[in-house]
């Protein structure tokens, strides 16, 4: 006897769209980012919320990037909780809502 399982059917049968994105989508990819931008953010970042050199330049970048790629304050700040500068910021004891708030404010608007 043979079971007819919604979701795996849709997934192995393929796109039903090829090449067209749905507002779903792009919402899903996030932002454009500056990377020039976020990479001039590093050494600020690191003065003001006195980071040490243990935690690396690209990993700062890379949470950056994660995170201004979202589009929203609420999904922004998750982001930043949930990164691996966050993450390192919570375990060196910093204040964490004077991090995230730093963080947060320096980065520029969502760029859909």
């Amino acid at each position: 006897m043979t079971t007819f399982i919604p979701k795996l059917a849709r997934i192995t049968s393929g796109r039903i769209k090829e090449g067209k994105h749905s507002a779903a989508d792009r919402k899903r990819s996030g932002a454009k980012v500056n990377v020039e931008y976020l990479s001039g953010l590093v050494p600020l970042l690191r003065r003001r919320l006195a980071i040490s050199r243990s935690f690396s330049d690209s990993a700062m970048l890379a949470s950056l990037m994660a995170v201004a790629k979202r589009t929203s304050h609420e999904e922004r700040w998750q982001a930043a909780e949930a990164s691996t500068l966050g993450q390192h910021l919570a375990s060196s004891g910093k204040n964490m809502h004077h991090a995230l708030v730093t963080i947060l404010s320096l980065l520029p608007k969502p760029y859909l």
